[in-house]
């Protein structure tokens, strides 16, 4: 008991000091991920060691072409996705694009792409998702991760962001819809689903994190419904948060049937 405790202790002064003494995670090959403060640390449980996220990613018995984050936050669901890639299809290139309305998150989700050796097909994008066009107060955080439209945290300040088209930036990259797409977007999930239902009901599995708070989970099915999506697993539940993967049984099927170019 006492050891407990002493180990607690010593986690708790380290989170305090990770800001100067980062801890250096080596993932696979060449992937390292450098956690530098308590929200890293927290950021890197909940993607890394919690199921969320790993059901949906081994779903894909061929590799995903091209993976879609919105709410990158840190950027770590693309490092998991890459991880597994690395591991499973040796070689294979996947396109990732990142969003991040918080533009005190975009160094952070450079570095850690860099330091995890993945340059090379990744877009980034500052804005906000849901809605097409447009601006909207976008509330900062203490916690960063739970900076949003609609936020959840402490707000510190608030700034305008542009809402950003993501067909219409798939389209100038020259991308074709993303077959795995993460929404992690802190209570916008319901106007993305509104606004994009071409684009999803052309992927083949979406992970999603919904809050039932405006509304309610009747009405969310009947959202999701009409993209051709269908529950798969609920793969996290706290209060009014949950975490869902979302599949297109056809398109999957799809996919996994074809060989794919290197």
């Amino acid at each position: 008991m006492l050891g407990y405790k002493i180990r607690l202790l010593q986690g708790m002064l380290y989170r305090r000091i990770c800001r100067f003494i980062p801890v250096q995670m080596n993932i696979v090959e060449k992937m390292n991920i450098f956690l530098d403060s308590k929200y890293a640390i927290a950021h890197f449980a909940e993607i890394f060691a919690s199921r969320s996220y790993y059901p949906a990613i081994e779903l894909f018995k061929q590799p995903p072409k091209s993976v879609l984050d919105l709410g990158a936050s840190e950027g770590l669901f693309t490092l998991l996705v890459e991880s597994h890639m690395r591991q499973r299809f040796p070689g294979f290139k996947v396109d990732y694009t990142l969003y991040e309305a918080n533009p005190q998150l975009m160094g952070k989700i450079k570095r850690n792409l860099h330091f995890a050796d993945l340059h090379e097909g990744v877009h980034i994008y500052c804005g906000a998702v849901g809605k097409r066009s447009g601006m909207v107060d976008f509330g900062i955080c203490r916690e960063l991760d739970c900076s949003s439209v609609r936020p959840f945290g402490h707000v510190v300040r608030y700034v305008q962001i542009p809402y950003v088209d993501i067909e219409k930036n798939l389209l100038a990259d020259g991308l074709d819809t993303p077959e795995l797409i993460k929404v992690d977007i802190e209570g916008s999930e319901v106007d993305f689903f509104e606004n994009y239902v071409n684009l999803l009901s052309k992927t083949c599995v979406v992970v999603v994190e919904f809050h039932e708070i405006n509304v309610t989970l009747d009405k969310w099915r009947d959202i999701v419904s009409k993209t051709g999506l269908q529950l798969y697993a609920v793969t996290e539940q706290s209060g009014p948060t949950r975490s869902e993967i979302l599949i297109n049984d056809s398109n999957l099927s799809i996919h996994n049937s074809r060989c794919l170019d290197r």
